[in-house]
């Protein structure tokens, strides 16, 4: 295999490319470092699983959509908060009724606005594990009423102080994010402290070592030698905790990973094929139609 190849960077894309792909470039101002969004064109950017070297902070408004991060599906409806950090996969499904408020945050903007990361950095990190929860209706008005105001304010003609403003109110909304996060983990301190059941935590080791060698490792044997125990064991645990086989587990990463990589990238598909560690570019074809009824070329132009 060529070594270029292995070396090739998983592919994110910024927040300046998400509004080049929308056809939106220049809109939003602030040099297109945060963006808001509300319209069913603007959420159809995330249809495809997409990785966005961004922060997502957004609030459901009516109706409801399926969201899938880092392959856990979460449901998001009306007074729904989510909060996504930069470099994970995402993928959308919405009905034709679902609406939200939205503000996708660079991380050069982030650190522009000088937010205390010393006591915000830690609640997004508890917090991860369960990136969309439910607020009381009080706090989701509050939440899409500070979005609100970023859209007015990003949208009308730029003054002196455009940027300022814009930057103070992104920040207050950070805030104001952070403030019902501490209480949710008030409420639920098993988010913070989980007790995890011995089938749990194999789950748990499993999903890491599986995040950190998919593109290498696609045997059930190597994650279970990893973990000290039986290709059978493990496979009755996983199944037995999330519903799927250790194999589909394996299948989903890579298959996330070529499609955020046919869409996103430029890579060729033969270069995708040798990124994956696939002996060459039919055995990928031939794998990648298997799990998902078509061929990567067809995917790539859809």
């Amino acid at each position: 295999m060529n070594g270029k190849h292995e070396e090739t960077p998983i592919t994110s894309f910024t927040l300046n490319d998400l509004m080049a792909m929308s056809g939106k470039s220049g809109e939003f101002g602030l040099l297109s470092t945060s963006l808001a969004a509300n319209s069913t064109s603007d959420l159809e950017l995330f249809r495809y699983p997409c990785r966005i070297d961004a922060f997502l902070i957004g609030v459901g408004v009516e109706g409801e959509a399926a969201v899938s991060f880092n392959l856990n599906e979460y449901r998001l409806q009306k007074d729904s908060l989510f909060v996504f950090a930069p470099k994970n996969i995402i993928q959308l499904r919405a009905n034709e009724h679902f609406s939200c408020r939205m503000v996708i945050i660079s991380p050069e903007f982030f650190q522009s606005i000088h937010i205390d990361t010393k006591h915000m950095m830690p609640l997004f990190l508890k917090i991860s594990t369960h990136p969309c929860l439910e607020l009381s209706p009080e706090e989701s008005i509050c939440l899409r009423e500070f979005i609100a105001l970023i859209e007015r304010e990003a949208a009308a003609p730029k003054s002196r102080f455009s940027a300022d403003v814009v930057g103070g109110l992104v920040s207050a909304t950070i805030y104001k994010v952070g403030d019902v996060l501490n209480r949710y983990l008030e409420l639920h301190p098993e988010v913070e402290n989980p007790v995890h059941t011995r089938a749990e935590e194999y789950f748990r080791q499993f999903m890491t070592l599986l995040g950190e060698h998919y593109r290498q490792e696609r045997s059930v044997g190597f994650y279970a030698r990893q973990l000290c125990i039986t290709p059978k064991y493990l496979t009755t645990l996983i199944r037995q905790i999330s519903g799927k086989s250790v194999s589909e587990w394996i299948d989903s990463y890579v298959v996330l990973e070529a499609k955020t990589l046919l869409k996103y990238s430029n890579l060729s598909v033969q270069e995708i094929s040798y990124y994956l560690h696939f002996p060459n570019q039919s055995f990928f074809g031939s794998y990648f139609k298997r799990n998902t009824g078509m061929s990567p070329s067809q995917y790539k132009a859809m």
